[in-house]
């Protein structure tokens, strides 16, 4: 009895641009958009070592777009952080007590908690405009692969594409990190 292969389960199948903060949904949205368009690209070729090769940098596109994902999830738990500390009223207990000459141990406390959520908030627009220049390299990345597959660059420009991917994953998995040391 013959059995029929069930294709792998998506390894990003959790992966849902709805499930972060609408303010860094955009940038999963382009990193599944991407994957997709690679795939049309790589499955695009007909049999051979190219089609092999770029498939196999389909797993680095998969490490990206999930790079991308655990990026935003944190960002979106740094986001939801903030909005519990309410940043406005911060900044107006801190000016407020700075106008008013309080106390000197009240000043200062209310300072340090002023500069500590300056530099969440300042870390969440790095994270941001971070976001969106690796999802513009992402994206030149298939577009470089699909260059590959269409002849308009030399095979050896799949060693380029694979560099530059790598270079994206290396780079997201930097800001993640960044973004785990905030606490």
């Amino acid at each position: 009895m013959l059995r029929r292969r069930r294709p792998p389960a998506d390894p990003l199948a959790h992966v849902d641009p709805s499930a972060v903060s609408p303010r860094f949904a955009a940038a999963v949205a382009d990193a599944l958009a991407a994957r997709h368009r690679y795939a049309e690209v790589a499955a695009g070729l007909p049999t051979g070592p190219l089609r092999d090769r770029l498939a196999a940098l389909g797993q680095r596109v998969d490490d990206g777009v999930a790079a991308v994902w655990q990026v935003t999830v944190r960002a979106t738990q740094v986001e939801r952080t903030l909005a519990a500390l309410d940043p406005a009223r911060v900044t107006e207990d801190h000016k407020r007590a700075k106008r008013a000459g309080d106390a000197p141990e009240l000043e200062a406390a209310l300072g340090r908690r002023f500069a500590s959520v300056q530099r969440l908030l300042n870390a969440l627009d790095d994270t941001e405009a971070r976001l969106r220049l690796l999802d513009a390299r992402l994206g030149a990345a298939v577009a470089a692969a699909a260059e590959v597959a269409l002849g308009a660059s030399g095979v050896d420009a799949v060693e380029a594409v694979a560099g530059e991917m790598d270079g994206v994953v290396g780079d997201l998995d930097a800001l993640r990190l960044a973004l785990d040391d905030l606490g």
